[in-house]
């Protein structure tokens, strides 16, 4: 299982610290019990090229239970970054098809196509908790697009336009990955946004982290 945290560190920055990275100390997502360190693996990331970096681990002291921790930058299962995975979406959702996204992105058909189906199933869920979520901290627009996934992203922009007031600027679909626990590429359709307060939006109970996943 993972954790998805907000990492203030960018993706080399991450990368030079290697094991050395500080990563946060959840309560479990299972049990609320504390979670000491529980050593880590390496796993892919790709972005211009593929690197390997360094994934801390936690042990639930009161369940047993370990949990993977994640920079927001990186999708539970998937090596590509978020941004990669985020723009092959968003040519996706204004009419490209998977061909076409992935020579521009020169990533593999298969493994577009399959972002694609995937996020198909729950954006219109996803848009909308994410809408909900941006108007509790104070977004009131009303130009919200109509067609079906066109709306998941305009959520997306009035949630970080809101966090980005509070915070500083956020890239949104790093923030996406955070609030909804890494679930953007779910086959879930339960409620997508990750429970609880701010310092809890980093739990993700349903996804197995694959350390060289596709």
């Amino acid at each position: 299982m993972s954790i998805v945290w907000l990492c203030p560190l960018d993706v080399d920055a991450y990368i030079e610290h290697g094991r050395e990275v500080e990563a946060p100390r959840p309560p479990c997502p299972l049990c609320s019990g504390p979670t000491p360190s529980w050593s880590g693996y390496e796993r892919h990331l790709r972005d211009e090229r593929d690197r390997l970096i360094w994934i801390p681990r936690v042990r639930c002291a009161a369940c047993g239970k370990t949990q993977a921790l994640l920079p927001w930058f990186v999708v539970p299962g998937r090596w590509d970054v978020i941004e990669v995975i985020g723009r092959a979406l968003q040519m996706f959702a204004e009419g490209c098809g998977h061909r076409r996204i992935a020579e521009v992105l020169a990533r593999p058909e298969t493994t577009v196509r399959g972002w694609c189906r995937r996020w198909r199933r729950v954006a219109i869920a996803m848009g909308r908790e994410l809408l909900a979520k941006a108007v509790s901290w104070g977004w009131s627009g009303w130009e919200v697009p109509s067609s079906p996934l066109l709306p998941c992203l305009a959520a997306m922009e009035a949630l970080s336009g809101q966090w980005s007031r509070r915070h500083g600027p956020v890239w949104s679909w790093r923030l996406a990955n955070l609030i909804t626990g890494g679930r953007l590429l779910s086959t879930n359709t339960t409620s997508l946004l990750a429970a609880g307060e701010e310092c809890s939006w980093m739990s993700a109970k349903s996804n197995q982290e694959v350390p060289r996943g596709p």
